[in-house]
């Protein structure tokens, strides 16, 4: 219903019992509750413009945010990492970092609370 690619890692969110986030084939990293129920994904309007391929520019893509209003069902957060499969992710010891490393061949960090 969310995302239907591959998980090709995932990991609990350092401090939360409830929280996960999975790393998918497509470069999607998303955010499930396990006490939600999922429903079918409907992005956040006005969060990310589409991303044009510009190596020099960032290009995490919003579609819905952790701050989202709608945090009701499934999923808590979705991000458009990259276009390709994502291998792995890490949290930094503190909780505020992501490291994300796909199978482009990149290393992206995220500041995963301010979503950057």
């Amino acid at each position: 219903m969310i995302n239907p690619t591959a998980v090709f890692d995932i990991k609990w969110m350092p401090g939360s019992e409830n929280l996960l986030l999975a790393a998918h084939n497509d470069g999607t990293l998303v955010v499930y509750d396990k006490e939600k129920d999922d429903a079918p994904f409907v992005p956040d309007e006005n969060l990310s413009p589409p991303a044009t391929p510009n190596y020099k520019l960032p290009t995490l893509r919003v579609r819905k945010s952790v701050q989202s209003q709608a945090q009701r069902q499934n999923p808590v957060a979705f991000w458009k990492v990259c276009n390709q499969r994502i291998n792995a992710v890490s949290f930094s010891p503190d909780g505020m970092n992501l490291a994300v490393v796909s199978a482009d061949g990149r290393l992206r960090t995220i500041d995963f609370h301010n979503e950057r």
